[in-house]
């Protein structure tokens, strides 16, 4: 019984996980009311934020895959609405876990996974060697800078409340001097996976991360991660630096196998001056995140083409470039085929009941809108066993039809 009661008294001793879950994909975008095109400024800005915290990386937004879905983001909305926040007039904007999921996908960019470590923050701001702690109920502007970083970054952070214990437990110049005896003593009390320290002097800010909890800092050899910024964007770039440290540690890159995509079949190419105006041509696409040459023979070359948009889409993109036609696998143009069918339906009279190809339109139909939840279903996802919207991806529903195959002769 003795040693029973030894056991229960360590397991208490020792703090729980304090992994916290972020919604990444809600945010809430201020309007500017001097610009003409706010809404769409809004939500442009709102699918950027989306992309950052899931990525954990600012630079994602370089990426060219990323850039062209940002141009289409009323792809990935799912909810709009008219808000209010500190007197401003707000958008609240809703993206869709898959789609956005897919698109890491597609760009090959890491996805920092949603449950994430909970930092404990000491923050301590010196006016005129006037040294204090700021607690977790105080209005100070560089708490609420940090809150607002913190927030958009999708970095759980704790702030200490204050009370007794917390302004008996540390003193400023431990902090101030970074003691790591004290300040993991008095962190023990907040079940966090992480300790950030920080120091703020004029708009210079000084910090210190113990990537462990406060049980394991007292006796830890390991070594903190130290760093400083400055400027009006000196909160920004800490959240920045600690953010994008997380997200190297935690990410996964999910396997590109899981975006959606068409065979394409290119013929008519003379050289490789063609085979490379193609590729270029192609790239280009608004509708295509990626190519994959699946073959080369004679004059013609097969692409695995990873798509943004619908298949439909990418075929009206790819006519538009007045560079190809498409056609049947034999070679045959597809207008010609067209007109022949209208020529043969004008002379004949209709059948009276529905036909397979009346229920492929309206597939069509619904895959040219990407909020129907046709169209959400009919895109896979990544197949891994993160937790997407509340339910097991590895349970989530797959596309297992064929890829469509489609043909094109080149015509320069």
């Amino acid at each position: 019984m003795r040693y029973l009661a030894l056991l229960l008294m360590g397991l208490i001793s020792i703090p729980a996980s304090a992994l916290t879950k972020v919604d990444l994909y809600q945010t809430e975008v201020v309007l500017d009311s001097q610009q003409q095109d706010s809404d769409d400024d809004a939500r442009l800005r709102g699918m950027e934020q989306v992309i950052v915290r899931a990525t954990g990386n600012s630079a994602s937004l370089d990426n060219d895959v990323i850039q062209k879905a940002l141009h289409q983001n009323s792809q990935y909305l799912t909810q709009i609405s008219s808000s209010q926040k500190n007197g401003q007039q707000t958008v609240k904007l809703g993206f869709s876990a898959p789609h956005i999921r897919s698109l890491l996908t597609q760009a090959q960019l890491p996805f920092w996974p949603e449950y994430r470590a909970n930092l404990l923050v000491w923050l301590v701001e010196d006016n005129n060697f006037d040294r204090s702690v700021i607690w977790e109920h105080s209005d100070a502007p560089l708490l609420q800078s940090l809150q607002a970083e913190a927030q958009l970054r999708g970095l759980p952070i704790t702030i200490p409340v204050g009370d007794f214990d917390d302004i008996t437990g540390i003193q400023t110049s431990d902090l101030w001097g970074g003691f790591t005896g004290p300040i993991a003593q008095a962190s023990l009390r907040y079940p966090t996976d992480g300790v950030l320290v920080i120091r703020a002097q004029g708009d210079s800010l000084r910090w210190t991360l113990y990537d462990q909890n406060a049980q394991q800092m007292a006796n830890s050899t390991k070594e903190p991660i130290n760093g400083d910024a400055s400027g009006d964007e000196a909160m920004q770039q800490l959240i920045d630096a600690v953010s994008q440290y997380y997200a190297q540690k935690n990410a996964v890159l999910i396997a590109s196998q899981s975006s959606q995509y068409v065979l394409a079949d290119f013929s008519g190419l003379k050289n490789a001056q063609d085979f490379f105006t193609l590729e270029k041509t192609l790239s280009a696409l608004s509708s295509v995140a990626a190519l994959d040459v699946l073959s080369i023979q004679g004059d013609q070359v097969e692409y695995k083409v990873h798509l943004l948009a619908t298949p439909t889409d990418f075929e009206q993109e790819v006519m538009r470039t007045k560079q190809l036609e498409e056609v049947d696998m034999m070679g045959v143009p597809m207008s010609d085929m067209k007109a022949n069918t209208a020529s043969e339906t004008s002379t004949s009279i209709a059948p009276a009941i529905t036909s397979p190809v009346a229920s492929a339109t309206m597939q069509d139909a619904l895959l040219d809108n990407p909020l129907s939840t046709t169209a959400s279903a009919a895109i896979p996802t990544a197949d891994t066993n993160v937790m997407v919207d509340g339910q097991d991806s590895s349970t989530m529903t797959k596309t297992d039809s064929a890829p469509q195959m489609l043909y094109f002769k080149w015509l320069n």
